[in-house]
């Protein structure tokens, strides 16, 4: 009886292993972009990266499911969805290039909150009273982060995090609507295979010649991403949502600490006090919605 018992709690565990292994791996990963979109086009850093993640993830559908894994009856949604993708991606790596990399980070920390209002919105998934308090209180660490009476903002970078945050959450309701019938793995490939068909139309236009260390590490870009990916997933399959969920707030702290040694950028009061409001409404949230399904 004992061993039935623990069972989960050690899927518990695994599974909360790869979510903090996939926050590292993510935050690895904005610090790499936020490092080379100095010199180089974040289309191009994009190519490099769904060029690696498009036949890996074609070979893993293949050999998963077959030939039949890599069909679908919902074309229209899956283009969506890998639009969603797309534009989420590309806000948020403007954000990165033009922001401090805790600040961007926490801005689209608030995920959960417009997650919540979408799904109310078009899912009929209606927040509880406790959910409505999270989501104000998540707003209010937005306004802090960003600093409107500010002299210092850059409001184009601001406004990307925020715009890229609510394309994640987007992004988040339309997975969740298609997840009924189509396989995380097909989903994954139409994202990326969307983002390597534009990112390669603009490559003759946008495309800087990098030197070998820089290649190199658009190559480990790639791998990192593929890894947290990885990562990501594997969370989930062991792990409940709410726990990966709260986990992933360790993105903060890889991105202050890596801000802090390699871009020399140290978060103000402002900053630490809305991370703090949004970590704490987007726990409401998820633990809330954890009630909600129990």
């Amino acid at each position: 009886m004992a061993g039935l018992h623990s069972r989960p709690d050690h899927r518990h565990w695994r599974g909360a292993l790869f979510a903090l292994l996939a926050s590292l791996l993510f935050s690895t990963q904005d610090a790499l972009i936020k490092w080379l979109s100095d010199n180089y086009t974040l289309l191009q850093l994009l190519l490099i990266r769904s060029a690696l993640s498009v036949p890996l993830m074609f070979l893993a559908v293949r050999a998963r499911y077959g030939w039949q894994g890599l069909t679908t009856t919902k074309p229209a949604a899956h283009i969506l969805r890998a639009f969603f993708n797309l534009v989420a991606f590309l806000s948020y790596y403007f954000a990165l290039s033009r922001m401090p990399l805790v600040d961007a980070v926490s801005i689209v920390a608030a995920y959960p909150i417009f997650l919540t209002l979408l799904s109310g919105l078009v899912l009929a998934e209606h927040p509880n009273g406790r959910q409505i308090l999270a989501v104000i209180t998540g707003f209010i660490g937005v306004i802090f982060i960003v600093q409107p009476s500010g002299s210092e903002v850059d409001w184009l970078g601001a406004g990307a995090a925020l715009f890229g945050c609510l394309m994640f959450a987007a992004l988040g309701v339309q997975t969740r609507r298609m997840s009924v019938s189509e396989s995380t793995e097909l989903m994954l490939l139409t994202g990326s295979a969307l983002i390597l068909v534009v990112s390669a139309l603009a490559a003759p236009f946008l495309w800087i010649p990098p030197s070998a260390n820089d290649f190199a590490l658009m190559l480990l870009l790639g791998l990192i991403g593929l890894g947290g990916q990885y990562s990501l997933t594997n969370g989930f399959k062991y792990a409940p949502v709410y726990l990966v969920g709260a986990l992933e707030y360790s993105t903060l702290g890889w991105a202050a600490f890596y801000g802090w040694v390699i871009f020399h950028d140290l978060p103000t009061t402002a900053v630490i006090a809305g991370a703090l409001l949004v970590v704490g409404s987007g726990l409401v949230v998820l633990v809330s919605e954890h009630g909600k399904q129990n």
